[in-house]
């Protein structure tokens, strides 16, 4: 659901997402699943990575004169021209870094019978490998004005990035990705403008906690190492989001047919990036972009693009 804000010229309208794209292959099972035996599927493949899945959601949601920029490091494959064209399609556009003799990354989920993600697969390698020097050369991130990573990327990347956003005091967000990835963000605490994770997410870089803490210590674990603001999920759960001092429960609203769960939080990062870009406090980004973009994926009335 996209708003109708007013214009200001002290309002963002540039925003660069940069993380990882790649294939996703989805299996959805026509019965349900049983272990060590073969079960009957049907599969689609459609645009995927934590990164991409966010841009598109920032796009959906951003006015006509404002634009998503997006990088990624790729192969050199028939399935990077494929993205590239896909994400056009999404009114992103896209600077892809195509590595030579390199296949690009895929992801193969298998999906329970409620739309829960039952194994998911990834060889997403490459996108470890993009450097900032390679991503300066297709995108100038001196020249936008709020720039969202994922933790696909390298530590050093990472590093390198943060480091180009202080110096030009340009807002920087970050998405966790898993457990091992997202203590790639810890070093970048303190600079990282606004971050993203889950409870697992958190609980991995808050190793003195326990499975069994609540969500609100998760969240005072998260402040203690430097996090300003972030958006701590927990399923469908209520979420925490930290902005400034202030802390809110927030409820997820309750969705009547859940079609699959597969991308869900990124969209939800995505479109919350886009809001808070674009001037809106992070509540009301969260609450009025956020949440109406992760539904739209859950109720499958909005999807990543398949591939043609």
């Amino acid at each position: 659901m996209a708003l109708n804000l007013p214009q200001s010229p002290t309002l963002t309208r540039r925003i660069l997402v940069i993380g990882a794209a790649h294939v996703d292959d989805i299996a959805t099972p026509v019965t349900p699943l049983v272990p060590q035996a073969s079960n009957p599927v049907t599969w689609t493949r459609r645009v995927g990575g934590v990164a991409a899945n966010a841009a598109r959601s920032a796009a959906s949601q951003l006015p006509p004169d404002s634009s998503v920029g997006f990088v990624a490091a790729v192969g050199d494959d028939t399935d990077a021209v494929q993205l590239e064209s896909a994400l056009k399609r999404c009114a992103i556009a896209p600077s892809l870094v195509k590595l030579k003799n390199t296949n690009t990354g895929r992801y193969s989920a298998i999906m329970d019978m409620n739309g829960e993600l039952y194994l998911g697969l990834a060889d997403v390698s490459v996108a470890e490998r993009l450097t900032v020097n390679a991503l300066q050369a297709v995108a100038d991130l001196v020249a936008v004005d709020a720039i969202l990573v994922d933790a696909n990327l390298s530590e050093k990347c990472l590093t390198d990035i943060a480091q180009v956003a202080s110096e030009h005091m340009t807002p920087l967000a970050a998405l966790s990705v898993s457990p091992v990835k997202t203590r790639r963000l810890l070093c970048l605490a303190r600079t990282i403008d606004l971050l993203f994770c889950n409870r697992r997410e958190a609980l991995a870089m808050c190793p003195e906690l326990t499975l069994n803490d609540t969500l609100e210590c998760l969240a005072e674990g998260l402040t203690r190492l430097g996090f300003k603001q972030f958006v701590l999920t927990d399923g469908p759960s209520p979420l925490i989001i930290r902005q400034a001092n202030d802390q809110h429960t927030i409820a997820i609203p309750d969705v009547p047919q859940t079609r699959s769960v597969n991308g869900a939080g990124d969209a939800l990062a995505g479109a919350t990036f886009a809001g808070w870009a674009h001037g809106q406090s992070l509540r009301d980004a969260l609450v009025c972009r956020g949440l109406v973009e992760a539904e739209n994926i859950v109720t499958g009335k909005r999807s990543a693009p398949l591939f043609t």
